[in-house]
């Protein structure tokens, strides 16, 4: 889940440094940079956020060769000594690494008793130890046919004026500018520098320059790509006014779905759809991890409403071990705010594996998981700052209501041009008096049913995401199940409640809690009389929207309650510990 980037051309270390803040979504345990002038390396290092490193950093205009890494740690602690990049045994060559090798303790091994000294704990390092003191490419390809595992390499020697790169399982782009040349992990990285790139595959590895680039595939035979051309910009967010960017992302949800609107009318996407709509298939399965497993049960539950046939969602980590019905007549849906999630790629490999019609949902349509699918329905949510995904949620469901809709012939923009108007984002007073209250609590349950317990599963993430409350989500039904044993007054319970057809089961549940001492908070959308509000010891009340559309309002007030409490406890909401927006290691 680590971002890499390399750099051939004049003022590396800035343009390093400003790769890094595009990569820093990946993680931001450490970061690090090493730069080549002449035959010398100059490192700089430090733990924590990005712009720790800066001030280290010593800016030199000059040509120079240079790669840097912002680190997600996965093997080894947070430390300067288990930052990259990392060297070889001789010193004269460097590496940065996304991935994980999952033969590193064998590797590790063989080194010691060879002799090979290690200064960290990551297995990283142990490619570096791999390389002998020449760089070249007969040298790459003895190492890569070594690891086992994921890994997006960039590699640079004291004696070469080459950045030398391998790629498996974990995204690598080229990007090709007039006066640089550049690698990284996110073609974002090349907005300003180059105006094309190449995409490279599994087994691919290489070595690029100024000059030329030279790529062989996995059957070590020498290839030709053809670049692409770079179409996007890459927005230098501000935060505009607000407090965090968390905050303004989930005010953009409604220029998401304008977004969204305005392009599902062209004609390119209903062409899009309309071959979807073609395909024969008689079962859907949607797929996912985190937030988007949950938008995954949301489409799930519109897609069982509207079709007569089986519709699953399935959790991207675990759909490899079951033995699922998946073969020619499976339409796959694929969830991912990136399109790089390890899991989900995974995920999809063993589905198209089976003949599954393989298609995906992303907000990054130069992605793998888009590049891997037939047909990609891009969210165009925009970039996410914050770790904590919201904007994108709330499109990705937008998007599998859409598809829905058009599999089935209904018309979905004068729904969704009304809920636009509509759209609520809650009472900011109410919410942050609620989370001045939650932040001093250490555990919260949420409840709901139907369609509700799919929102309480999103909040309670969202909460546990950011302010390290414990949360879960519990079926409104299932408490008297075991659950209820762990309520008493130290315990605050979020009932939502959008759905007036079980809305006095719900209640029932709520009673049961109340009788058992736990506070009782409720979010609805529903008309309320007095009594039934007494029982509650928290109200906010959302305006009403369509039956599809309510998980939609209601999330944002609950995505808002998880911000708020966050900022009561003293805590950053767009970088929560151990986390990383982009998971790319399995």
């Amino acid at each position: 889940m680590c971002g890499i980037i390399g750099y051939i051309g004049g003022n590396v270390e800035s343009n390093l440094y400003l790769g890094l803040e595009r990569l820093e979504y990946r993680g931001y345990d450490s970061s690090g940079m090493v730069i080549k002038r002449g035959s010398n390396f100059t490192t700089y290092k430090a733990t924590g956020v990005v712009e720790k490193l800066k001030p280290t950093i010593k800016e030199v205009a000059t040509f120079g060769i240079g790669l840097a890494h912002t680190r997600w740690a996965t093997h080894g602690g947070i430390s300067i000594e288990n930052c990259h990049p990392h060297f070889s045994s001789c010193g004269d060559t460097a590496l940065v690494h996304n991935g994980i090798i999952e033969n590193y303790e064998e590797l590790k091994g063989d080194l010691i008793k060879k002799g090979k000294y290690f200064y960290g704990q990551t297995d990283s390092e142990v490619i570096a130890k791999l390389f002998d003191c020449k760089l070249n490419i007969n040298n790459l390809r003895r190492v890569r046919e070594k690891l086992i595992g994921s890994y997006a390499l960039a590699i640079i020697s004291k004696n070469s004026d080459y950045i030398y790169f391998a790629k498996n399982k974990s995204p690598l782009y080229i990007g090709l500018g007039n006066d640089c040349a550049l690698i990284a992990s996110d073609p974002s990285c090349f907005v300003g520098f180059a105006d094309s790139y190449i995409t490279l595959e599994d087994g691919d590895y290489g070595k690029f320059s100024k000059k030329e680039v030279i790529i062989y595939d996995k059957n070590n035979k020498i290839i030709k790509k053809q670049p692409e051309k770079l179409d996007f910009s890459f927005i230098n967010e501000e935060l505009s006014g607000y407090s965090h960017f968390m905050l303004k992302e989930i005010y953009q949800s409604r220029i998401a779905l304008e977004k969204i609107i305005e392009v599902y009318q062209s004609y390119a996407m209903k062409e899009k759809l309309e071959i979807l709509k073609n395909k024969e298939f008689d079962r859907i399965y949607l797929i996912g991890c985190g937030t988007a497993y949950h938008a995954g049960l949301i489409g799930e539950s519109y897609m069982r409403d509207a079709f007569n046939i089986d519709v699953f969602c399935e959790i991207a980590s675990e759909i490899i071990y079951k033995n699922l019905n998946i073969d020619e007549k499976s339409l796959c849906i694929f969830i991912s705010q990136s399109g790089e999630t390890a899991d989900t790629l995974s995920a999809l490999e063993y589905c198209k594996n089976r003949g599954g019609i393989v298609v995906s949902i992303t907000n990054t349509e130069y992605s793998s998981i888009a590049h891997k699918a037939i047909l990609n329905f891009p969210i165009l949510a925009g970039q996410e700052k914050a770790v904590a995904s919201t904007k994108a949620y709330f499109a990705q469901c937008i998007v599998l209501y859409i598809i829905t809709n058009y599999l089935k012939g209904i018309d979905y923009i004068f729904p969704l041009q009304n809920f636009k108007r509509q759209i609520d984002f809650g009472d900011d007073n109410i919410l942050k008096s609620l989370a001045s209250k939650l932040a001093n609590f250490e555990k919260v349950f949420f409840i709901g049913r139907k369609r509700d317990y799919i929102t309480a599963k999103e909040a309670s993430l969202k909460l546990k995401e950011i302010t390290y409350i414990f949360s879960s989500a519990e079926p409104s039904g299932e408490l008297k199940h075991g659950v209820i044993a762990l309520i008493d007054k130290t315990v605050p319970v979020i009932v939502i409640a959008t759905d007036e057809k079980v809305f006095n089961k719900t209640l029932n549940n709520a009673c049961e809690i109340k009788a058992r001492g736990g506070k009782l908070i409720l979010f609805t959308t529903l008309n309320i009389d007095n009594e039934i509000e007494k029982a509650f010891d928290f109200v906010v009340k959302v305006n009403k929207v369509s039956q599809a559309f309510m998980p939609l309002q209601i999330i944002l007030s609950l995505q808002k309650l998880a911000y708020f409490t966050a900022v009561a406890k003293g805590l950053d909401p767009d970088k929560p510990r151990n986390l990383a927006k982009s998971v790319t290691v399995e």
